[in-house]
């Protein structure tokens, strides 16, 4: 029996795993090449090698994918490529070297088992069984070498969600590890219309700051040690960044003419109200009012003021 494309996919997205479009794999690759000159690139949850797809033919490709299919797509597909089947958290491959370049777009909050192992020793706890977010990007920090830049795309909730996953991502920022957040807009994958977090994590860095941008906006702001831990270590971009609301011009001609009719409205009331103010008092007899053309003769006076 054969699967489509499509069935593949949903598949996958029920476990929490996406297809990375060209878009977005070049936005990650960019990101991890301000690293330096790549010579190689590892990513830990490579699926059918989209994101290492992107860089060149030269750069040694190093990947391991859980689903053999995916793996043996990759390996098809890349040159200068190292790809090994397997399950990263359990039996993580390449472990006898560190990576000055890592990409990553792992399975976002699916469920693991917590287990001793010297990849999250140093973190203050383990990564709930709920989600194992931050058991992949522990992982990569341990396979990242010491002058190393990982980019890797995580689901929102990572930046902000509390409990274990709160106290690894203090830790992470007071291990100065994090050097930017960026909030990527929904329209990227075609399995899932989620927004997606982009985190650059660097070694060596050589200020505490974190840059936290907005690619929908165009916007960015930089954030202090102190300002993240007056955050509550919440990483949320919108928490640092200032969106100006713009209040809309306002249409002068229209309220001009509003006005103008407002105005000619309230007068036509006016000069009915003494037509009828006349009538009344002629009727019963009561003391009379200056005529109407009286009225209107001190109204075109007015007008006349002004031709």
């Amino acid at each position: 029996m054969g699967y489509s494309v499509k069935q593949i996919r949903k598949q996958f997205a029920e476990q929490g795993v996406f297809y990375t479009d060209d878009k977005l794999a070049r936005l990650i690759a960019d990101a991890v090449s301000t690293g330096g000159d790549v010579v190689d690139v590892y990513d830990p949850t490579c699926g059918a090698g989209n994101l290492l797809a992107v860089f060149p033919d030269d750069v040694a490709k190093y990947g391991q994918e859980i689903d053999a299919v995916q793996a043996e797509v990759a390996r098809q597909r890349l040159p200068n490529a190292h790809i090994v089947t397997g399950d990263t958290l359990l039996n993580p491959a390449f472990t006898e070297r560190k990576f000055r370049h890592i990409v990553a777009n792992y399975p976002f909050s699916i469920k693991w088992q917590p287990f001793s192992d010297p990849r999250w020793d140093a973190a203050p706890t383990l990564p709930p069984p709920s989600k194992a977010d931050y058991a992949f990007i522990l992982h990569i920090v341990s396979m990242l070498a010491d002058d190393g830049v990982a980019t890797v795309l995580g689901f929102p909730g990572i930046l902000y969600r509390g409990a274990r996953e709160g106290k690894i991502r203090e830790w992470l920022v007071r291990e100065n590890l994090i050097e930017s957040v960026t909030h990527i807009e929904k329209g990227y994958f075609e399995d899932t219309s989620i927004s997606t977090a982009l985190i650059v994590f660097r070694k060596g860095k050589t200020t505490t700051d974190v840059v936290f941008r907005d690619h929908e906006r165009g916007l960015e702001a930089t954030a202090s040690l102190d300002d993240i831990v007056a955050n509550g270590f919440n990483l949320s971009p919108q928490g640092y960044i200032v969106v100006e609301e713009k209040r809309p011009e306002p249409d002068l001609v229209a309220l001009e003419m509003s006005a103008r009719s407002l105005a000619l409205r309230n007068l036509e009331a006016q000069i009915n109200y003494s037509k009828g103010a006349i009538e009344i008092h002629n009727t019963f007899g009561l003391p009379p009012l200056p005529p109407l053309a009286d009225f209107l003769h001190d109204i075109r006076a007015v007008a006349d003021k002004y031709r």
